[in-house]
């Protein structure tokens, strides 16, 4: 018998473009790793599931929120996209008084926040259309999410859980390893940098 190799693309269904309810539900630590022109950039993956929008992936599991995450720099300046999601899940999260500003926030504190994303389409290399999100607000007064459906999410370097990482997805997985924080991990006297 041979063994034969195929060229088959998997197919993919995107998110429709357009406004979701949604709800943090997890929180991927990425860590330090090189980014734009190679600068260091510390990063997190948040994942939003959107409970409006089901569907059946797995026939034993039934229908299932469809899910959609982002990558964002651990930054909150005036500027950072980071600063739009923690302020559309808890305006007044950064907010110290009448006129200060926390100068570091823990954003696990995110999971379980709704929000409004508007997802959109871009064509890959490949001509191929993926979603993503292009924007996160507050929900509107009056507009309701539904309840959380997937079991909240959480992978940071302190709270580490192998069984989380080995389910991520190859590339994911590919970027956590070529962190910092995870070079030391695995290799506590290793300078990774």
């Amino acid at each position: 018998m041979s063994i034969i190799a195929k060229n088959k693309t998997v197919e993919f269904d995107p998110i429709d473009a357009g406004s979701y309810v949604a709800r943090v539900w997890q929180m991927i630590e990425i860590g330090n790793i090189a980014g734009f022109q190679g600068a260091i950039q510390n990063k997190v993956r948040i994942g939003f599931e959107l409970p409006t929008e089901m569907k059946v992936f797995n026939p034993e599991k039934g229908e299932q929120p469809r899910v959609i995450s982002q990558e964002y720099t651990l930054s909150f300046h005036e500027k950072s996209k980071l600063r739009k999601v923690i302020e559309a899940c808890d305006p007044n999260a950064l907010k110290v008084g009448e006129d200060g500003f926390l100068e570091e926030f823990d954003i696990e504190a995110l999971i379980g926040k709704e929000c409004l994303i508007t997802i959109a389409h871009k064509a890959s290399k490949e001509g191929n259309q993926f979603a993503y999100i292009n924007g996160v607000t507050r929900l509107p007064k009056g507009m309701v999410c539904p309840k959380a459906i997937n079991e909240p999410i959480v992978l940071s370097y302190d709270k580490w859980k192998q069984e989380i990482f080995d389910a991520l997805p190859d590339f994911l997985k590919d970027k956590i390893k070529s962190s910092q924080e995870y070079q030391r991990m695995i290799n506590p006297d290793a300078d990774p940098f």
